[in-house]
């Protein structure tokens, strides 16, 4: 069976986590993805951790399904092969710092002169355009200046930074939806476009806040634990250490929830007569169910309880834990994937698996590439001979280990 994006070529020019993430996607659906590497370090996430065999494992799930040739930027004649190849792909996808790809002789300009058909994205930390264009920038900057780290941590603290790269991640996805949307576009129009993703938009558009922001100017920010509107929704802590999320909020739930701990008399209680007061009187209803969840042994007893009951809880998690958590096993939630050939001791390694079910074009997750791994099969495609490979590598290398 045909995969949903064969016969799709894609030009990688990007790092680390948002630019990868999001042409993973497209090698997952089929697409041939060329990432085009820095010789001798290549990307950035190479060098991070965690490790197996000296390699990092990030680094192979965010390019996983890719293609990796080793090009300096700065040869003219890497950059004139370089359009050669855009000359013949469907997508261009880059993560530099905005006005990088046109010193280069790159850019969107640039690859339109040699395929006005071309669908060119360029993710960046603040955008292309606008005040905060030039800004160098990662996730957790865009995570400060969205107002997202704002609403994380206790009220009284500081802000807190996400725990994962939460804008990388929002900028991979949108990234990924705009190049399918663009892709259907030039399907029934024949044009090619530009597309510009912010980490910073992608962050600001899941903040639920912005409109009582804007239009009444009000001042929402972090409420640790709990919801400011709503409760029971948040984390409750029993005196053993563990911790529950409880989210009964509505009328439904928080009357199940009353039936499950044994406090019917809650319902009459004018401290929780609505969501509003609930919230309002967080600390009593706090005490109250984190003394119930304290007179259990462990939380899952408790946890048990309120399943049973139909409320809405889960017991709060480790990475470790959901690392080996046989239902998303079962599910497909977390598989094993295939690594280089590089790697001697080990042939597979275990990771997060596909995240979207399809029933009939599944996402398939192959192995990513070495640094360099393409270097003949694609470079002698358009015009470079082995000798001439080898003699540009050994050039560059000298010149990078040199810096």
């Amino acid at each position: 069976m045909a995969r949903v994006l064969e016969g799709i070529r894609v030009i990688d020019f990007t790092n680390n986590v948002a630019g990868p993430c999001c042409t993973a996607m497209l090698a997952d659906m089929g697409a041939e993805v060329i990432k085009i590497e820095r010789p001798v370090a290549g990307d950035d996430s190479r060098g991070n951790v965690p490790r197996l065999e000296g390699k990092s494992l990030n680094f192979n799930w965010y390019n996983r399904g890719k293609k990796s040739v080793e090009l300096f930027l700065k040869d003219p004649e890497a950059v004139e092969l370089i359009l050669k190849m855009i000359a013949d792909a469907d997508v261009v996808v880059e993560s530099y710092k905005p006005g990088q790809m046109k010193k280069y002789g790159l850019d969107y300009e640039a690859a339109c002169k040699v395929n006005p058909k071309i669908i060119y994205c360029s993710i960046s930390a603040c955008g292309q355009t606008g005040a905060y264009a030039w800004r160098p920038g990662f996730d957790v900057i865009a995570q400060g200046m969205s107002g997202f780290m704002d609403m994380q941590g206790d009220p009284d603290g500081d802000p807190v930074k996400s725990g994962v790269t939460v804008g990388d991640y929002v900028g991979a996805f949108n990234a990924y939806g705009a190049i399918m949307t663009a892709l259907y576009y030039r399907q029934n129009s024949g044009e090619g476009q530009f597309i510009d993703i912010s980490l910073l938009d992608g962050l600001v558009s899941i903040m639920t806040p912005i409109e009582g922001a804007a239009t009444l100017d009000l001042k929402p920010t972090r409420a640790g634990r709990h919801h400011n509107t709503l409760a029971p929704y948040g984390i409750y802590r029993s005196d053993k250490g563990e911790s529950v999320i409880i989210a009964a909020f509505s009328a439904g739930q928080w009357s199940k929830l009353c039936s499950a701990i044994g406090r019917p008399d809650l319902l009459e209680d004018e401290r929780f007569a609505s969501i509003g007061l609930r919230a309002k009187n967080i600390k009593d209803l706090e005490a109250i169910l984190q003394g119930w969840l304290s007179s259990f042994d462990t939380i899952e007893q408790a946890t048990d309880i309120l399943d049973k009951a139909g409320v809405a809880c889960c017991k709060i998690k480790s990475v470790n834990e959901v690392a080996h958590d046989q239902a998303l096993w079962d599910r497909g939630s977390l598989t094993e994937i295939e690594l280089p050939p590089s790697f001697t001791e080990h042939r597979t390694y275990k990771a997060r698996g596909p995240w979207i079910q399809y029933s009939k074009t599944p996402m398939e997750m192959r192995r990513a590439p070495d640094l360099g791994e393409h270097n003949y099969e694609l470079l002698g495609k358009y015009g470079w001979s082995k000798e001439k490979v080898d003699e540009r590598e050994a050039q560059w290398s000298s010149s990078f280990k040199k810096q």
